[in-house]
């Protein structure tokens, strides 16, 4: 089993290192064990950070060994060559770490600004990817699309791994299940699905992947709060959390599961933090924790958690998670000493 780890966006304007405490977070997941870290990516939210390929490479000059990642970047927005570039350039810096997840969110605004269009977003995914496998994998290609059209070139750096960067490729359609297992090297599973929907994911991705003879490889995101008190983390912090997660799948709610549940409680129904957490959270002490996770492995065969230790909440202030950076260093040491090591 690996373990994956999304950091949260702490920031300090007046120091001269404002993203020393997120910088120190990744060094200590590298400590305690994870596989790799992530950053996501918003424009225009102040909680979210607006160029994570740029903080990918910031990272990746302070760890050694943990992998880096984007969770996620949203691809369609913007130049896919551009992109092959940046990303090829933090290949080189951290001798082959990184991970590049995309996804296509859900604002038209972040489209609009940057000269994307919205509607088109699944067609432009599929064609982004089809042009980072190619210029990654050849030299002296050109291309003529849609969308995009360059004539024979050779981007330059070359990435490290062969013969790409990991593609990580969210969505929970059936077309973007479909289009992960024809163009990525792994599915991410997103943080507020289901089990159940995760498992009708998996029904399209896995037939897929076998008809092309590639592994079934994909990431499950869980939203996480882990303590040494079970008892506390359920009364004093998942209310407190999942009502802020709440209001940010609001945002961003597209399926009929998720828009059941808000009819439901806007209907006036009493639906406890513990209903909504059972199977979209990993929450509570590391023995429950543990038994989650066990839960997902036997109903999924899983093999791949990505934690995100208080993140999920409305990005339109400064910080878009949950906790101080003394509560998510502890969760990410108390996590590496007593779950990963169970595994």
């Amino acid at each position: 089993m690996k373990f994956s780890l999304s950091l949260p966006l702490l920031k300090d304007l007046s120091a001269a290192d404002p993203f020393r405490e997120t910088f120190a977070l990744a060094v200590l997941a590298e400590e305690h064990g994870f596989d790799t870290v992530t950053i996501g990516h918003h424009h225009f939210m102040p909680g979210n950070m607006s160029d994570p390929l740029t903080f990918l490479a910031a990272i990746a000059a302070r760890t050694s060994t943990v992998r880096v990642g984007t969770g996620i970047f949203q691809l369609p927005i913007h130049n896919p060559v551009r992109v092959a570039e940046q990303v090829a350039t933090i290949d080189q810096l951290s001798g082959g770490r990184v991970s590049l997840g995309v996804g296509m969110g859900w604002w038209p605004l972040e489209y609009e600004v940057h000269g994307s269009v919205f509607r088109q977003r699944g067609a432009r995914m599929e064609e982004a990817l089809e042009i980072l496998r190619l210029v990654w994998t050849e030299e002296q290609t050109s291309f003529e699309g849609r969308f995009w059209s360059f004539p024979e070139l050779t981007v330059h750096p070359r990435p490290v791994q062969r013969p790409n960067p990991p593609l990580w490729v969210a969505g929970v359609a059936p077309a973007a299940v479909d289009r992960a297992a024809r163009l990525g090297d792994a599915w991410i599973c997103g943080p507020v699905q289901s089990l159940a929907a995760a498992l009708r994911c998996l029904d399209v991705y896995r037939p897929r992947r076998a008809e092309l003879g590639r592994p079934d490889d994909w990431v499950l995101r869980r939203y996480a709060w882990v303590g040494a008190d079970d008892e506390q983390v359920r009364t004093d912090v998942l209310p407190v959390y999942v009502d802020g997660l709440m209001a940010h799948w609001r945002e961003s709610a597209e399926e009929a599961e998720e828009l059941e549940l808000f009819a439901r409680i806007d209907a006036g129904e009493d639906v406890s933090a513990e209903d909504i957490a059972a199977d979209r959270l990993l929450w509570g002490d590391p023995d429950r924790v543990i038994a989650q996770i066990r839960d997902y492995e036997a109903a999924t065969g899983c093999t791949h958690v990505h934690a995100a230790f208080g993140a999920g909440l409305p990005a339109d202030t400064g910080q878009a998670s949950l906790g101080s950076f003394d509560d998510i260093a502890d969760m990410i040491r108390l996590f590496g000493r007593e779950v990963i090591t169970a595994f």
